[in-house]
């Protein structure tokens, strides 16, 4: 007979480091757990949290819940309060009551990853990364002395215009990373806001990592504008899921007319992923980085071709003058 509880609370009591439980929808998690002297990494699915008196596990480090659900609103937070080493936390489809913010603090606390059902107020003084997924409203606010490193966002929804205020808001998060991963979506929502103000400075950003539709590959310079002392630039291209007839026809223009700073004066890492079939323009796209870049130390072409292809797309590829004479050009 199935018996998760009687299963757990056995092997809380033998100095277990690692529990990963997915459960039946809905299945309670004994008290024992909360007690866990020796546990270091907890991965919780399709739980049903009890309500504890009582929260002390004083090795966890890294938290992961997904598909949770508890009885009331302090019970996540006093687990979360109750781990004085947790240094990452994940809540996937984790909700809370509606309307209401989940209040976060934690003295270790380095990595948070959240999902657009929750509302969360950050305090955690060591925080060095947030990765958020929304779909209307910004959903995070860091309350802390300092800012995290890294910021990874996502908007969710295509089809939804978002609030210029949200928009602003993250614009200032992001202006205080050194780290950026974004989407397609989310940098496609900044370039409609930015085009009738000027081009904001995200002077501390040196790591870009960033997801574009093949579509929207003119915009790649406005981006690169808003880096002045960027390092390493990491660009996958994709292509839109839904796309409408006239749009999959158009070609991206990648002839662009200006040399943002940071190729000049900083750039020293490049690579371009795709996921997707040779498009139109990924050569002129190498040319662009390559002929322009002063300090350009190693790009990647993290791209596949079949055999004959690969031959033409290297004769070309070696033809191509190189603004740095210590560029190495990796292809895989």
């Amino acid at each position: 007979m199935y018996d998760l509880m009687s299963w757990i609370d056995a092997v809380t009591t033998r100095r277990i480091q690692h529990l990963d439980v997915t459960c039946f929808y809905n299945d309670k998690i004994p008290l024992s757990i909360y007690t866990c002297a020796t546990l270091v990494h907890l991965r919780l699915r399709w739980a049903f949290l009890t309500n504890p008196e009582f929260v002390f596990l004083p090795c966890l480090k890294i938290m992961h819940l997904d598909n949770v659900s508890y009885p009331s609103e302090t019970t996540l937070q006093t687990l979360i309060s109750g781990s004085p080493v947790l240094e990452d936390l994940i809540l996937i489809s984790t909700t809370y009551p509606k309307g209401n913010v989940l209040q976060l603090r934690s003295h270790t606390l380095k990595r948070i990853d959240i999902n657009e059902f929750l509302d969360v107020a950050i305090y955690a003084p060591l925080l060095q990364c947030v990765r958020a997924k929304m779909y209307s409203t910004k959903n995070f606010q860091i309350i802390n002395s300092g800012s995290p490193a890294k910021l990874d966002i996502d908007f969710l929804s295509t089809g939804v215009r978002y609030h210029k205020k949200v928009i602003r808001d993250i614009l200032i998060d992001i202006s205080r990373v050194r780290d950026l991963v974004i989407s397609s979506n989310t940098w496609k929502e900044f370039f409609l806001y930015s085009k009738s103000r000027p081009v904001r400075q995200f002077c501390y950003l040196s790591h870009l990592k960033a997801r574009f539709y093949i579509s929207d590959l003119e915009m790649l310079p406005t981006l690169l504008e808003s880096c002045p002392k960027l390092e390493s630039l990491i660009l996958e291209m994709v292509k839109k899921q839904s796309m409408g007839r006239h749009e999959e026809k158009r070609e991206p223009n990648v002839m662009f007319s200006t040399v943002p700073r940071c190729l000049v004066s900083s750039l020293k890492f490049v690579e371009l992923k795709r996921s997707i079939p040779r498009y139109e323009g990924e050569m002129e796209l190498v040319r662009y980085f390559l002929t322009n870049s002063t300090l350009l130390k190693k790009l990647r072409l993290n791209v596949h071709y079949t055999k004959k292809a690969k031959c033409a797309f290297l004769t070309e590829l070696v033809a191509i003058p190189r603004c740095s004479s210590t560029c190495e050009v990796l292809v895989l």
